[in-house]
């Protein structure tokens, strides 16, 4: 699971915009999926080693949730394959556009073992393995399933961020060929109040401008409390629950689901990127700059000018309703959480209309004036970007100084 960086990180706000959205994407290339799984189905059973696979992320912004794969070994005949469900084909028409309305198709790939690890072995990331505990007959549902999936007209899936990704396939698949119910008692994470905002900044603590990126798309549907599954969507998330696993079969015996665990590639040193970009500031520390730039020329304008620059301040909002573009595309986004966001009223692409010069409407500020008050009564049911209530009041300035201005002149014309 990991993200997808079509657009080049520039300037803080939009970057994030795009870095966050292009999400959850690993490109890799594979050998034939059908071939792979034949020469498995074909061997003896318990010769057949099948394991879970949890990578770390790395210091490359589109890993920062890390990935989930499927290891099958077959000792009888030497093959060691890794199954992923993450692949996707770039070249494909109109894919970005896709990506961004949700009708992303990805596909499961098979590729040697030895070639998936050597890429975690370059950015230093270690990778776990836990071998699942099955019997013979659950080794064989779960090939065959596989097989099934490997089939050109089951290979390709539409991906979904939050509940069918390349974690999410990986879980399904593997539990769906276990005969028994699986008991989770594992204590990691498990708070009764997350939600998968909370589960998001779980990831992204350590990166504050990836963290801003991911609050401004996902809306109100992410303060909703997840449930133990909707959890497992981070690959984090799913190897703790996998730890601790219990599978209660039918006849009441029991049995773990793991059956051992280990590092089959030790964390090693942090890869990082050269010629990144970076920015010193945090997201709350820019916006305090920007109301304090948005505050020096409110005040040069009412008090020394006595007059609104009204081309500086059109370019003001200018940038608000650039960004509200984005937003304004994932109202009719299939994408989960991403299509009612109340942040809409701030980031907002009609302020690139009404605000023409050309276009004398009387009512354009009492206009922003009512999305402001939105934005701010929305804080009672989202949970917003870090810095955008600031961005609101810098904005707000800039609407009551020229509703009084233009209310001084206005009266001043009448006398």
């Amino acid at each position: 699971m990991s993200y997808f960086c079509i657009v080049k990180r520039n300037i803080c706000l939009f970057k994030s915009f795009f870095v966050c959205l292009m999400t959850l994407l690993t490109h890799v290339g594979s050998v034939s999926a059908q071939q792979s799984l034949s020469a498995v189905n074909n061997s003896s059973l318990d010769s057949i080693d099948i394991s879970l696979l949890t990578c770390q992320p790395h210091d490359e912004v589109y890993s920062l949730y890390g990935h989930t794969s499927i290891r099958v070994q077959d000792f009888r005949n030497g093959t060691d394959i890794a199954v992923n469900f993450g692949v996707f084909d770039s070249s494909a028409d109109y894919f970005v556009w896709r990506f961004v309305f949700g009708q992303t198709d990805y596909m499961m790939a098979v590729y040697d073992f030895s070639r998936f690890i050597e890429e975690y072995r370059h950015y230093g990331s270690g990778v776990y393995q836990q071998c699942i505990n099955m019997d013979r007959e659950e080794k064989r549902v779960f090939l065959q399933a596989l097989y099934e999936n490997s089939r050109p007209e089951n290979v390709v899936y539409r991906y979904n961020f939050l509940y069918n990704n390349c974690t999410t396939k990986a879980r399904d698949i593997i539990l769906e060929s276990i005969n028994g119910n699986v008991v989770y008692e594992s204590t990691w994470l498990q708070k009764d109040d997350l939600s998968i905002r909370d589960l998001l900044h779980f990831k992204t603590k350590d990166y504050p401008w990836e963290r801003v990126g991911v609050d401004l798309l996902v809306g109100v549907k992410a303060d909703d409390l997840a449930s133990h599954s909707e959890r497992q969507f981070l690959p984090e998330v799913l190897m703790n629950d996998f730890d601790s696993a219990t599978v209660v079969r039918p006849d009441g015996s029991r049995k773990a689901l793991v059956d051992s665990a280990m590092w089959v590639l030790l964390p090693g040193t942090p890869y990082h990127a050269e010629g990144g970009w970076w920015c010193p500031l945090k997201p709350r520390q820019m916006a305090v700059l920007f109301f304090c730039a948005i505050l020096s020329l409110c005040l040069y304008e009412l008090l020394l000018l006595k007059r609104i620059l009204l081309w500086v301040d059109y370019c003001v909002v200018l940038i608000y309703g650039l960004a509200g573009v984005i937003l304004g595309a994932m109202l009719f986004s299939a994408h989960p959480t991403v299509n009612q966001n109340f942040q809409i009223f701030l980031l907002n692409p009609l302020y690139l209309f009404i605000t023409l010069p050309v276009l004398h409407i009387k009512w354009r500020w009492h206009f922003m004036l009512i999305m402001l008050l939105l934005f701010f009564a929305g804080n009672a049911i989202q949970s917003y970007a870090d810095g955008m209530n600031i961005m609101a009041l810098a904005l707000l300035l800039i609407v009551s100084n020229n509703m009084y201005l233009g209310r001084s002149a206005n009266g001043l014309r009448k006398k």
